[in-house]
């Protein structure tokens, strides 16, 4: 094979692999483009656009004081700071992060050691998952040492966020799950390889044992 066909080659595998990268981006920006639209349309049904309704009659805006009323009218216990909220449900802390309202974030986190997990492995579980799932991501931070599930939302008054904050807890709950699966399935691909990569030592021959 001479060069020029050499590179005419190697330049097709390029800009095939590109053009594999460009339309699995567009899938994605689809999808999320679909859920935003989808979001919008719920924000409509609890917070609907009338023209002649005027602002008196508005539900309330959301605040950090009614975040925690919404929480408290779930059960739950609510502890108020400046621009969020923390509570505890069935022993899992929650952090309502509040300082961009409309926008929230609900959030997750826990301590990782290393002596524990495969990180590489675990970032690459975190990735998978955040792809694959539109509304809840993870982050790693502190140098990897805490890793952060987070859901994303916006609701503009009491009555819808306390309609959503359930579902937002499940959400989390979905990614969390889904990422142990992903961690777990990474694991065991990973040894399986090198378990296919070690040599075949021919097992000894059994010794002929004789009755006397």
């Amino acid at each position: 094979m001479d060069i020029a066909a050499f590179i005419s080659i190697i330049t097709a595998v390029v800009l095939g692999v590109l053009l594999w990268d460009h339309r699995k981006e567009n899938r994605r920006l689809t999808k999320d483009l679909k859920w935003q639209q989808a979001a919008n349309m719920e924000l409509l049904k609890h917070d609907p656009v009338n023209p002649e309704v005027g602002p008196l009659s508005s539900p309330e805006p959301l605040t950090v004081e009614k975040i925690a009323d919404a929480i408290r009218m779930e059960g739950f216990f609510p502890e108020t700071e400046e621009d969020g909220v923390r509570f505890k449900a069935q022993g899992e802390s929650f952090y309502i992060d509040a300082g961009r309202l409309p926008l929230i974030f609900l959030l997750k986190s826990y301590n990782v050691d290393p002596k524990d997990w495969e990180m590489d492995l675990l970032r690459d579980a975190a990735h998978l998952m955040s792809d694959e799932l539109i509304m809840v991501k993870a982050t790693f931070l502190d140098e990897g040492r805490t890793l952060n599930f987070f859901v994303a939302a916006q609701d503009r008054n009491y009555e819808s966020f306390r309609a959503n904050l359930t579902n937002y807890m499940h959400i989390l709950e979905d990614g969390q799950r889904k990422m142990n699966e992903e961690y777990h399935r990474l694991v065991d691909e990973k040894r399986e390889a090198a378990l296919a990569a070690r040599p075949v030592i021919p097992s000894a021959q059994p010794e002929n044992k004789i009755l006397s």
